[in-house]
């Protein structure tokens, strides 16, 4: 099995629209631990902001099928690329063989390029109990 980690986030009808996948999410992959969901402005370009959350949880599925997934789920809730606002995004920010002891929630955050995702991915694995 494989601990993947996804950013979620929407700057349309926000908050409704994190939990529309947050939903989503769990019915695919059961178990889900979720971060908080916080307010960020959007970055490199005008947009209104957003809200994002982090989504962490396990499954055997292949990573490149994880991501046609995430990209169809954003489809189906209205995602248009064309637009500046943004009704789904989801975004695999890394994956983990397994979770060793000594890796810390700030060690693991460090690997995500999105700086915004970085302190969820931190809190939220400081809370995440041993799977292995």
């Amino acid at each position: 099995m494989t601990i993947y980690v996804l950013g979620i986030g929407a700057n349309v009808n926000a908050q409704h629209q994190c939990q529309r996948m947050l939903d989503q999410i769990s019915r695919a992959f059961g178990e889900i631990w979720i971060s908080e969901l916080v307010t960020t402005r959007a970055v490199g370009i005008d947009a209104p902001d957003y809200i994002n959350g982090v989504v962490c949880f396990e499954s055997d599925i292949e990573m490149q099928a994880l991501l046609r997934w995430c990209k169809a789920l954003e489809q189906q809730l209205g995602r248009d690329r064309n637009r500046k606002l943004c009704a789904a995004d989801i975004d695999l920010l890394l994956t983990l063989d397994h979770l060793d002891d000594g890796l810390a929630g700030d060690k693991i955050a460090s690997q995500v390029k999105e700086p915004w995702f970085r302190p969820l991915v931190a809190s939220l694995f400081q809370q995440i109990p041993q799977w292995m």
